[in-house]
């Protein structure tokens, strides 16, 4: 690699790939071919979209990162996240519903929906459509806050504080002031306790699912947030979220960029000709034995290999906060830049995936979307049953449970039970090992329990376990036979998404950190400073920003027709 790069792309994440896919492909370039080159600091694309799946669920995509994107509505091609939908659609991936309850149709012949998932709060057990009535829901509220569901309780509070709110556009929110101040300077906790009860915010906090939700981040962005009421507007991709950031690596990789997996940017220096000279690190990505016996991937620094040396015209970091810290650029350290940097919270999350033989929960009418409770466990989710997939095996009724979905406060929780015996399993039943050629062809490594960044231990599925029957109300159901997890909070992610902190008039610092000195051409995209903290649409919306603006790309075929206010600020 002794010619210099016309671009560097490091992170092999939706960010990353995107950028190489629309740099080396025919959607924008004016003149001659850029050489683009993307350094992945591990041996898996993809990022914070992680698919694997379980022994006798081929077919069933066990998500550990992302999971779901919101598709436009009918009468509203710019509406929720038309950029990551024109793009799957263009790519040519399946997609399919991702059902956020029972399709089937009750009484009064609409959908049943969420409506019938469970609550479990403060041990007692409701129902999701029971939670706007006084007498079954278990918080001490006060008058004008009965009978409102979570959902209404945020609406609630949105309207009293800001009166006439539709419509406004993100630099109105900005300019909003409330008890005398600007809503911006706001945490959305310090915002609530002079708003609503305590027990009100507590309620919004237990039954919504997520602390993020009602973390103290930025009032602008958390106020008008609707993540509590669930959609019909959820779509998957078929076969695993982790398909979109691979399909655009592949094609990226088919139209001239070069990909380098297992390299670390250590630092990045100007050479003598005013270039950019970056360090890597050659890393390793290996499977691991554990103190209690277990095994799992692991990337670190490859030992007794000397630094690789790259040199570019043009860097762009696809990548979150964390992994922007972990690089030595003198740069971070220039006026106002580390405050940039440090504009957004870093907000951990956790995922843990259960596999059964038959999906159990469908006996009490519990199909897809999530049950919630105050317990570690919080979001339960029901997915289908590997006869339900395309090319799902007739009469295989083995099913995933997303056992665990939670972030920030109860992270901790499961942390503190990853260390000691893994968790064995069982091979389900009728699933053989194959033969050790079928094996080795087929690229199946025979492992009941799949082999992945972490280790799920027997003290941590059986806590999960035990909480999910008390959730359900069940004495007892038959054990998982495999288990996965992946904990978002260590190096080099830092955590599962961000969120703005308070203070930080937001919208204007979107476009300055996008290139955060405009003496040097390292360019910033990502989910994490953009106006879709925590979703793939935020990637695509900072990344076609930099594109754009930093290297004269048209606008997107894909996106033909659509406007650029679809970018975000």
């Amino acid at each position: 690699m002794s010619k210099i790069l016309d671009v560097a792309v490091i992170g092999g994440g939706v960010a990353g790939t995107y950028c190489a896919w629309r740099l080396t492909g025919p959607q924008g370039l004016k003149e001659g071919k850029r050489r683009v080159a993307l350094f992945e600091y591990s041996d898996r694309i993809g990022g914070r979209l992680y698919t694997k799946t379980f022994p006798g669920m081929p077919n069933v995509a066990a998500e550990l990162g992302g999971m779901r994107y919101i598709v436009p509505e009918k009468d509203d091609p710019t509406s929720n996240q038309p950029m990551v939908s024109n793009l799957i659609e263009a790519l040519d991936l399946p997609s399919h519903v991702f059902l956020m309850g029972n399709p089937e149709k009750g009484p009064d012949g609409q959908p049943i929906g969420e409506k019938e998932n469970i609550l479990y709060l403060r041990g007692k057990h409701l129902l999701v459509k029971q939670q706007a009535d006084p007498a079954q829901v278990p918080y001490n509220l006060s008058w004008n806050e009965r009978g409102k569901t979570v959902n209404d309780l945020q609406v609630f509070a949105m309207n009293l504080l800001v009166p006439n709110n539709q419509n406004l556009t993100l630099e109105q929110w900005m300019d909003t002031r409330v008890y005398g101040h600007p809503l911006y300077t706001y945490g959305f906790w310090n915002l609530m306790s002079q708003t609503l009860s305590s027990e009100a915010y507590q309620f919004m906090k237990d039954a919504g699912g997520y602390d993020a939700n009602v973390a103290n981040a930025n009032a602008v962005a958390q106020l008008p947030a609707t993540e509590y009421a669930n959609t019909d507007g959820f779509r998957a991709i078929t076969g695993g979220y982790q398909r979109l950031p691979l399909t655009l690596a592949q094609q990226a990789t088919e139209q001239g960029a070069e990909i380098h997996m297992n390299r670390r940017l250590a630092k990045i220096e100007k050479d003598a000709d005013g270039h950019y000279k970056l360090t890597f690190i050659v890393t390793e990505t290996r499977v691991i034995d554990t103190d209690f016996g277990g095994v799992h991937e692991e990337t670190k620094d490859k030992e007794g290999v000397p630094p690789e040396i790259v040199h570019a015209r043009d860097i762009i970091l696809g990548l979150p906060r964390r992994s922007l810290e972990l690089i030595d650029w003198e740069g971070w350290d220039q006026k106002g830049v580390k405050e940039m940097l440090s504009s957004v919270l870093i907000q951990d999350a956790f995922k843990l995936l259960l596999a059964y033989d038959y999906p159990w929960w469908r006996a009490m009418n519990l199909v897809a979307g999530r049950s919630i409770t105050d317990l570690p466990v919080r979001q339960i989710y029901y997915f289908g049953t590997e006869e339900d997939q395309p090319g799902g095996e007739k009469g295989n009724m083995r099913s995933l449970l997303m056992a665990s979905y939670n972030d920030i406060t109860t992270v901790p929780f499961w942390k503190g039970l990853e260390h000691g015996p893994p968790f064995v399993g069982r091979r389900p039943q009728n699933v053989k090992p194959l033969a050790k050629e079928q094996a080795a062809a087929t690229g199946d490594d025979q492992r009941v329990v799949p082999l992945a960044e972490c280790v799920a231990t027997d003290a941590m599925v059986s806590s999960a376990h035990r909480q999910i029957l008390e959730v359900h109300g069940l004495v007892d159901v038959d054990q998982p036979y495999s288990a996965i997890y992946h904990d978002w909070s260590g190096d080099p992610y830092g955590g599962g998404w961000h969120e703005w902190k308070a203070g930080f008039r937001y919208n204007l610092l979107m476009p300055r950190i996008r290139q955060p000195l405009s003496a040097e051409k390292v360019y910033i995209c990502g989910e994490a400073y953009s106006n879709n903290q925590g979703w793939v649409e935020g990637c695509l919306q900072t990344a076609e920003h930099v594109l754009q603006d930093k290297f004269d790309l048209a606008w997107p075929a894909y996106l033909t027709g659509l406007p650029e206010t679809i970018l975000g600020p």
